[in-house]
């Protein structure tokens, strides 16, 4: 160990594991991290969690720690901080399920194979409990943002579709985010918890970029949820749970916000439930969101084709053609596809 590991105040810690030379001693050594590091009770935890965040975000599509025993580590983590309140109370702790949440997120988006370990590993269930909202919104803006990855692939949204509830949480998220964020947050500047303070800003920041960056979050909320309520509907079977009028006529005001624009948004998630039958039907039956999707196709939106494809579907359908208003759809449609044209 060289000399800089002698002098860290905490030994054994993340940082110096990893500086081990001899490669066999470092697997070996970050894997007995791992595997001790949930029972652990020094200071200065989170500064491991914090430097395994930034090596998920830089290096997502690293094998090494998923092999290792990462993702056992943070479904543990996150247990610990859900169940045990006075470590979470304790030093910095209360960062620490939130980056486990951000890293199960990261190592999961890209590669198939990890999201398998990762379920293997038994991610899903805690994740669900920061969902449910056991923590703050924080960690349920990370929690949807790592479920929404897993429903991406074919090989582990089973798991997610067996838990129903992350369904009907998604789309009370999608709902209700920006209120959650105002409420829970914005509102009132000199109650805002220090840590979310922190999480947004890097530290960085005053009054003014907290309230521009959580604008940002509670965006990304709802966003993230619409792209996981977006993988259910795929599946007939979940257009039924989906296309509740309440929420359908909802869905034309998700924008989503400019700083998410791979977002599908509502319209989005409303071309995804038009390729179903039972979908179109329901979308027929709500006269405010025919009127929207008009509105749109008519506007120069970047979802203005996503809405087009929505009413030439509805149009093409025996079944929800003649609900549709004809003559407001074709002008829509004629309008939309005249400035393609130009």
């Amino acid at each position: 160990m060289d000399k800089n590991s002698q002098d860290c105040p905490y030994p054994g810690c993340f940082f110096c594991v990893t500086k081990e030379a001899n490669p066999g001693k470092r697997r070996a050594s970050v894997a007995k991290f791992f595997k001790e590091f949930p029972h652990q009770e020094e200071e200065g935890q989170v500064l491991a969690v914090s430097g395994l965040w930034n090596t998920a975000m830089a290096h997502p599509n690293d094998p090494e720690f998923i092999e290792l025993g990462v993702f056992e580590c943070m479904v543990a983590v996150i247990w610990k901080g859900i169940k045990n309140r006075r470590w979470l109370a304790k030093d910095q702790n209360i960062y620490i399920p939130y980056y486990a949440a951000h890293i199960i997120g990261s190592y999961t988006m890209n590669i198939e194979e990890f999201a398998e370990r990762s379920v293997r590993a038994g991610v899903i269930s805690p994740l669900v409990e920061l969902l449910r909202g056991r923590l703050t919104w924080v960690e349920q803006r990370v929690a949807v943002r790592a479920l929404g990855h897993l429903a991406t692939y074919d090989s582990t949204f089973p798991f997610i579709a067996l838990q129903s509830e992350i369904l009907e949480l998604a789309i009370q998220l999608a709902t209700s985010s920006l209120e959650i964020v105002y409420t829970h947050f914005f509102q009132f500047v000199d109650k805002r918890l220090s840590y979310h303070c922190d999480l947004l800003t890097r530290g960085m920041g005053a009054v003014e970029m907290e309230s521009r960056k959580a604008e940002e979050w509670a965006s990304q909320l709802q966003c993230w949820s619409l792209q996981l309520i977006n993988c259910f509907a795929f599946k007939p079977e979940f257009i039924p749970t989906i296309c509740k009028p309440e929420f359908l006529s909802k869905l034309p005001n998700m924008w989503g916000g400019l700083v998410n624009e791979n977002s599908p948004a509502g319209v989005g998630l409303l071309r995804t439930i038009c390729h179903q039958k039972v979908g179109r039907i329901a979308v027929a039956g709500c006269p405010s969101v025919l009127e929207a999707l008009c509105n749109i196709a008519r506007s120069s939106d970047d979802w203005q084709y996503m809405a087009v494809h929505c009413l030439v579907w509805l149009l093409q359908d025996p079944n929800t053609r003649y609900k549709v208003r004809f003559f407001l759809v074709i002008s829509c449609v004629i309008f939309a596809f005249f400035c393609k044209s130009r």
